[in-house]
């Protein structure tokens, strides 16, 4: 917190625009500052985020995620190799760029855990003149003036936006691998398109966009296939399972009964034979009698074995975290954000429109239609 007062840095890599001194403070780094400038004129000129994203694009600018990288040899964790609008807003609120040292973002959501949660900007610690500034103060509120208006003006509010798509961040182009992103201007024009080809005007992106009520109906008809799949063996699977493990348990005491008699008639044998009750060739002959009433015994518990497994297997299914959610979403008509989050991995859809469903619960639908192939 001291350092925070103090305006340090001790992170790996600069915020873009800056580079560090011997002293880990921050002084412009002026070639991507030159770019900083560009954007804020830009967008004071209320330029639209489209027009500068292909500005930017045709000029062959690197974006900040790939800039830093290439600069410092580092690898960020979230990198994106185009210009986006997500990008162009950070930028235009930052404050660190009117000489701001903003501090203490995130905070421990319990102290003692790695878990942290985003603070508020009313209470995140602003030290002014830590650094040089970059872009005007008077420039910078015009800019962020007029992105309030744009915002009021198509609705946004300040609270929690609502989730339009059911499939935020699940969906993905297979050609370039850009994220799917709905976009509903009417009901006659929804649609989900690919991102990359949406915000880069030069992406060689080929997908077509592909319509919301024909990609979200079929991932809810494979949810809805997957849903019946398990809720039907259940019933079957349990019933015939329940018929057969109480003689499981009989039948595996009478073979294991069986079988230790005969192991121990083996080492009475043996015992005799040391003694010279009996001959070799006699203890050799009986020998081999009772390792072959041996065999179907072992292999009529190993059968059994295998009952009790699959039993114990389906339980496992029956009674597991995919099963408490077929139970809590079984009933649902239509897609849903909620459905969605609860089964689906990621689905992929190419250019013609084919579409992959990964699931996250995947290895218990196999084993699922393992058992009713079976």
């Amino acid at each position: 917190m001291e350092e925070a007062l103090q305006g340090k840095h001790n992170g790996p890599v600069p915020l873009y625009g800056y580079r560090y001194t011997a002293d880990r403070e921050y002084e412009v780094d002026w070639e991507a500052a030159y770019v900083l400038q560009i954007i804020m004129d830009l967008l004071d000129q209320k330029k639209s985020y489209k027009f500068i994203i292909k500005f930017l694009a045709e000029k062959g600018i690197d974006p900040p995620s790939v800039y830093l990288a290439k600069k410092y040899n580092a690898k960020l964790c979230k990198t994106s190799s185009i210009w986006n609008k997500t990008t162009l807003k950070k930028i235009a609120r930052n404050k660190a760029y009117l000489g701001y040292s903003v501090r203490h973002k995130e905070e421990a959501c319990v102290l003692g855990t790695k878990g942290t949660r985003a603070v508020n900007k009313a209470d995140q610690i602003l030290v002014p003149n830590r650094q040089p500034k970059i872009i005007r103060e008077e420039q910078f509120n015009r800019v962020n003036e007029w992105l309030d208006e744009r915002a009021a003006k198509s609705g946004c509010k300040s609270g929690p936006r609502r989730r339009v798509s059911a499939l935020y961040k699940n969906v993905y182009c297979v050609h370039c691998g850009s994220a799917l992103s709905r976009r509903r201007y009417h009901e006659d024009n929804d649609f989900y398109y690919c991102l990359a080809k949406r915000e880069n005007p030069l992406s060689d992106c080929t997908f077509p966009p592909i319509e919301t009520a024909v990609l979200e109906k079929a991932v809810f008809s494979v949810i809805q296939f997957n849903l019946r799949l398990f809720t039907d063996s259940k019933k079957k699977i349990l019933k015939a399972l329940n018929h057969n493990m109480a003689d499981y348990h009989a039948i595996m005491e009478r073979f294991q009964e069986r079988a230790e008699e005969i192991k121990q008639k083996k080492m009475n044998l043996y015992e005799d034979y040391r003694a010279g009750h009996v001959s070799r060739e006699e203890y050799l002959i009986k020998k081999q009698k009772l390792s072959e009433q041996l065999v179907p015994l072992e292999a009529g518990i190993q059968k059994v074995e295998e009952g009790i497994r699959k039993y114990d297997e389906a339980n496992i299914i029956f009674y597991s975290d995919f099963a408490r959610l077929v139970d809590e979403f079984r009933n649902e008509e239509a897609l849903s954000p909620e459905l969605a989050d609860a089964f689906i991995e990621k689905v992929l859809v190419d250019k013609n429109h084919n579409i992959e469903v990964v699931f996250k619960f995947q290895d218990e639908i196999n084993m699922l239609c393992m058992r009713k192939a079976s």
